[in-house]
């Protein structure tokens, strides 16, 4: 979460190549609201504290026999894999062909786990990358490896100010595999809602628009869908209450629409700078928190009320 210097930004010049332009989910999108909802306090099961390496810890996969973790904007172009039942440190993956300029989910599916560079802090940006890599490229027992990357560029096309701001809708720390599509959410410093972009994951460059906006009633900083239960889970805090103000959003999707009117929400203790999110099982989920004044580097993990 930490502002990138302009500089840095040029760097997203050097990996978007040529190619066709896609433009997909251009219907206006529509704010649903969720006026009745009553939340409810979750508290960690389970705390691990884990390597400093990932002191900025902005996503989390599980693949392989691994828990994957990435670094946000400052940390270097790796992948982590920490053991799924100590987190302790095992491998480091460098994306050789790729920058670090906002790093802020993983994503992933049966073939490729995906890291979003998408990071908006100040809406200089434009445009976003996605790098797709290959799970099978991730099968070393070297401790340290390079794999290479195919890089997805994505436009946001309902962006029209070019200028530098604090408190705008460009942001986006939060991206998930639903079906046969990536979709991004975006952080709205502004107005606290979110808008949902649907990615092609096939297309090498592409223009979007929102195919709907939320009123998640705070900012997202991850997300994650479960294929099996058909449940989406966006985790986020309120605006200026960061470390108090910490919540998950439990979503049902069907037919590939998320189901807002049905949305649970759910407040996180202990206090933590909460950042990334992953399903577990049908009602469990872990999350990540980066290092703070008051806390490690830490996963947690909670288990979720029947429905």
């Amino acid at each position: 979460m930490r502002f990138y210097s302009v500089s840095s930004l040029l760097l997203t010049v050097l990996v978007a190549g040529c190619g066709a332009v896609k433009v997909a989910d251009a219907a206006k999108p529509v704010v649903i609201k969720n006026e009745h909802v009553k939340s409810q306090i979750l508290k960690a099961s389970d705390i691990t504290e884990i390597d400093s390496v990932v002191h900025e810890v902005s996503g989390l996969a599980q693949l392989q026999g691994r828990v994957w973790a990435i670094n946000d904007n400052g940390g270097y172009a790796s992948v982590y894999g920490f053991d799924e039942q100590s987190f302790k440190l095992k491998n480091t993956i460098k994306l050789d062909n790729a920058f670090n300029i906002d790093w802020e989910d993983l994503a992933q599916d049966d073939q490729y786990l995906y890291v979003a560079d998408i990071g908006n802090n100040i809406a200089l940006r434009s445009s976003v990358v996605i790098y797709k890599v290959l799970q099978s490229e991730l099968q070393t027992s070297k401790a340290k490896s390079q794999v290479t990357s195919t890089v997805i560029n994505v436009k946001y096309a309902d962006k029209e100010s070019i200028w530098p701001q604090r408190k705008h809708n460009f942001d986006s720390e939060a991206l998930t595999v639903v079906e046969d599509e990536l979709w991004l959410f975006s952080k709205n410093r502004k107005d606290q809602h979110t808008k949902l972009y649907k990615i092609d994951k096939t297309q090498a460059r592409q223009s979007l628009t929102p195919s709907a906006r939320f009123d998640v009633q705070g900012l997202i900083t991850a997300a994650d869908y479960n294929p099996q239960t058909k449940q989406l889970l966006l985790l986020g805090y309120a605006r200026g209450t960061a470390f108090g103000g910490s919540f998950v959003w439990r979503v049902d999707v069907v037919n590939n629409a998320v189901q807002w009117t049905s949305a649970k929400r759910f407040y996180i203790k202990p206090f933590a700078q909460w950042e990334s999110i992953k399903w577990l099982g049908e009602h469990e989920f872990m999350i990540a928190a980066e290092k703070s004044r008051l806390t490690p580097p830490q996963i947690a993990k909670f288990e979720l009320p029947l429905k």
